[in-house]
Formats: structure tokens, sequence, C-alpha cells
């Protein structure tokens, strides 16, 4: 009861800044593969026009973490610890950069993989984005599981959609280390830099993955507290 009464008071106010700052990240993102597409079909316009809204939704996403901090600031009574959601908050933030980062590197260098392998790495990147969609629709299931007093229906929902981000972190990093497998055994034909710079790709999208993880591990130890 003492949960559900506090969440009426405070929940809506603290979640929903959380929930758009999510929100801003999925949308920067999911323009990843897109970007990735264009850049192997040598589409450089439509690239330039992806890699600058993905700036611009990261940027979005600045805004929001401060409108999100500033509220935690003034706030005295939380339905939640306000270190978790700061916690959750910090991790979303990395999931933008990473993204923004990515998205700059590719872009700046018009760095490709070599053409037996772009479609793997696309399976990999989707696959890393899947996971950040996954978190953020298990971000957006707080405010019923406030409601509902983290029991019923609603728990179980959330219980499904932390075992869909363990699974696919699992495959994403089955799918990093085979790509990273060839990428080594292609090195001897390709330029020191470029294999320098496509482990990179490979690990920052893995980052992506890992991120999307640690928000779902962030609101597992949330919910069963």
């Amino acid at each position: 009861m003492a949960i559900n009464y506090l969440s009426g008071i405070f929940g809506p106010s603290l979640l929903k800044p959380l929930q758009q700052h999510m929100d801003a990240v999925i949308a920067c993102v999911s323009l990843l593969p897109e970007l990735i597409v264009n850049l192997n079909e040598n589409n450089q316009q439509q690239a330039a026009l992806l890699h600058e809204q993905i700036i611009a939704h990261e940027r979005r996403g600045d805004e929001l973490k401060a409108v999100l901090r500033e509220h935690l600031s003034y706030s005295l009574l939380l339905p939640i610890p306000r270190r978790d959601l700061l916690e959750i908050l910090q991790v979303q933030d990395k999931l933008a950069n990473r993204a923004r980062d990515l998205a700059g590197l590719v872009r700046r260098r018009d760095l490709r993989f070599p053409e037996d392998m772009r479609e793997e790495y696309l399976r990999f990147l989707r696959c890393c984005v899947n996971s950040a969609v996954q978190a953020q629709s298990s971000i957006h299931e707080l405010d019923e599981l406030f409601e509902t007093g983290f029991r019923g229906q609603v728990a179980e929902i959330m219980s499904r959609f932390l075992s869909n981000l363990d699974a696919l972190e699992t495959e994403a990093d089955q799918l990093q280390s085979e790509l990273e497998a060839k990428v080594m055994r292609k090195e001897p034909s390709l330029p020191a830099v470029e294999v320098m710079f496509l482990y990179r790709v490979l690990s920052w999208t893995g980052n992506i993955a890992d991120y999307s993880d640690r928000i779902g591990s962030s609101l597992h130890l949330l919910v069963t507290r």
C-alpha cells in the first residue's frame, strides 16, 4: 500500500523524464543500421543526414537528462532510491553516447567491413539494437510495476523482458566473437589502421548490448529488492 501511495504522488513525474530520456536514446540507437546500409551502398548524402539525426537525438537526450537530474535534486521523497535512478540514467546516457560515437567513427572514416562480412555485421548490430529496444520496453513498464506494488502480471512481463535482455546479450557476444575471428583471419590482407578501427567498431557495437543488459540488471535489482 505504501509503495502504491508514493508512486501515485511521485511516480509519474519521476518516471516520465526517465522514460522520455530512454526514448531519445532509442531514437539515436535505432538509426545505426540504416546508417550502415547507406554507407555500404555509398549513399553519402543520406548517411550524412542520418548522422546528423543521431547527433540531434543524443543532444535531446542530454537535455532530458538535465531535467531529470534537476528533479532529483529537490525531490525529498521518492518511490525508489535516488541512486538507483541515477545509475539507470547514467547507463542510458552511455548508450546514447556510444551510438553517437559509433556513428561518428563510421561516418567520418567512411568505414565499411569487407563485403563478405557486411550482412553478418548488420545482424550483429540489429541484435544489439534489439537489446536496447528491449531495455526501453522494460523502462516503460515501471509505471504499472509501481502501481501494482511489484506483483502480478506486470511483474511477470518485466521478468520476461529481463530474460530476453540476457538472451540478446548472449547472442550479441557470440556474434561479436565470430566477427572478431573473421577480422583476425583477414588481418594479413587489410591495412593495419583499418583493422584497428574494425575491431573498435565491433567493440563499440557490442557496448550497445552490454549497456542495455546493465539497464536490465539495474531494474532486476530494483524490482527484487
